[in-house]
């Protein structure tokens, strides 16, 4: 697959290796992918899960997941933030090859500007989302006995990739 010209025109943008259908790409330092879909196409962003500073060795995506409800309420949280936001109507997360993955849909007409300022927003909140903390918020939140400072911690984060979104 040929990188779409948008890609292609960005110089801090480079293709790494053809995984059949896609395209494993370097952006700016941080992994990623595109493949085609209908019309245009998806670029991929890895997200790196919160390190749980508890945690003894590295364990898969899955199991983690499975076991700890910290993370699970974390992926939920970040869901229902994409999720809320109208702007970000184009995006989802997949878990693919034991890695989070923030995907993004373009046109295929899209300008390589849009397409730039689009992925910077969405590594600059790939960077944010992962920075949160979830053990020590789930610790907090599992002292309090109100349940605001998770609805405080949403709406945060969504006032914030709102705030990404308006750049």
């Amino acid at each position: 697959m040929r990188l779409p010209f948008a890609l292609a025109a960005l110089d801090w943008i480079a293709p790494r290796d053809v995984q059949g259908a896609r395209t494993a790409l370097d952006l700016d330092g941080q992994r990623g992918w595109t493949c085609p879909a209908s019309g245009g196409y998806c670029v991929a962003t890895a997200l790196a899960l919160p390190h749980d500073p508890r945690a003894q060795h590295a364990q898969s995506l899955t199991t983690a997941l499975d076991g700890d409800t910290a993370l699970s309420r974390w992926l939920m949280r970040l869901s229902l933030v994409i999720a809320g936001q109208p702007s970000l109507r184009d995006d989802s997360l997949c878990i693919a090859n034991d890695v989070l993955w923030w995907v993004h849909r373009f046109d295929g007409d899209e300008a390589a500007a849009r397409v730039e300022a689009q992925l910077r927003r969405q590594l600059l909140a790939c960077t944010m989302v992962t920075s949160q903390g979830v053990w020590t918020q789930a610790a907090s939140s599992v002292s309090s006995v109100s349940p605001a400072p998770h609805a405080t911690g949403a709406a945060d984060t969504s006032r914030r990739l709102h705030a990404l979104r308006r750049c």
